[in-house]
């Protein structure tokens, strides 16, 4: 049996990917699918295809953040506003703040779905 998941109205996409820093993300596809990461940045690859940087602070920090293509990732409507406004700003944003901050997202879903078992 797989694992079961909670849809809890969190998993519906930020309004736009340039306006999706600071926002919790999904991986849909690679080694790390289900793993959840905080937006870091956008750039443009040689192709011209838009990549989106992902950063947890644990196995990618915040100077390293993985690079994903757009369509193998679920950008989701929670944020973190600390984090966002640092980003924004052009600020570097500890790993340490990442960190914890995908550990209370993680920990404020799961207490969510257990409310509605």
């Amino acid at each position: 049996m797989g694992k079961k998941t909670c849809t809890n109205g969190l998993f519906s996409g930020a309004d736009s990917v340039e306006n999706a820093l600071g926002h919790y993300a999904v991986s849909l596809a690679g080694h790390d699918a289900g793993k959840i990461y905080l937006v870091t940045g956008v750039r443009i690859d040689s192709s011209g295809k838009r990549l989106l940087l992902l950063a947890d602070g644990k196995r990618r920090p915040a100077a390293n953040p993985k690079a994903k293509k757009q369509m193998h990732v679920t950008v989701l409507k929670s944020f973190d506003a600390a984090i966002a406004e640092r980003l924004a700003a052009g600020q570097a944003v500890e790993d340490g703040a990442l960190v914890s901050s995908v550990k209370a997202f993680k920990k404020a879903q799961n207490d969510h779905c257990e409310k509605e078992a």
